[in-house]
């Protein structure tokens, strides 16, 4: 009896370590880190201006603010000036330009239904493929863009006093020979997000 006592003493006596083992604390690390960017920002610097079109002939204003028609004769270079932004975000993040789908400019004014003239990115007035959106700064060569998302490694150019470049814009109206006179507008926008 002595001997069974004995028994169930030590037996309890390993039942309370072996419970006591299992509550013990586990526990493990993981390190938690958080890279700092600068804040994106995009500016509009100038509108892109195709001055007087003809009717009936292509106009085409360069990234460097030039102007070329289809129709072969001297073109007007009155009041023409390529587009631009700037673009300020962190030096070699991965980062998306986008721009909206603009395809087309509309006559000013009231009412449903307003004639539109055809906007043609990325092509001449002779319908060549050209550059006509593009980033870099003035000291560097322009970077093709195109219409829509351009998934681009920042670069690490300073731009008035922060992290940034210049998005800029050409293009070519397409206005139809019987096209109706007067002015036509259109927003082209571009977004910077990073990946």
């Amino acid at each position: 009896m002595k001997k069974l006592v004995k028994i169930i003493v030590v037996a309890a006596f390993a039942i309370g370590f072996g419970v006591t083992a299992q509550a013990q604390d586990r526990s493990a690390s993981i390190a938690t880190n958080a890279e700092v960017f600068d804040a994106i920002s995009v500016a509009n610097l100038t509108s892109l201006e195709f001055g007087q079109v003809m009717k009936g002939a292509k106009k085409y204003i360069s990234l460097a603010g030039d102007a070329a028609s289809s129709d072969g004769e001297a073109v007007s270079s009155v009041g023409i000036r390529a587009g631009s932004f700037r673009v300020n975000a962190g030096a070699g993040a991965a980062v998306t330009l986008s721009f909206n789908n603009l395809s087309a400019l509309t006559l000013v004014g009231e009412g449903d239904n307003r004639p539109t003239m055809p906007i043609l990115f990325n092509q001449n007035h002779l319908g060549d493929p050209v550059t006509t959106l593009g980033y870099g700064t003035s000291d560097s060569d322009i970077t093709p863009l195109v219409l829509g998302a351009n998934s681009i490694v920042f670069p690490s150019t300073s731009v008035e006093n922060g992290n940034g470049t210049y998005v800029y814009v050409g293009a070519t109206v397409n206005p139809a020979a019987d096209q109706a006179s007067g002015e036509y507008t259109g927003t082209l926008t571009l977004t910077a997000t990073y990946n």
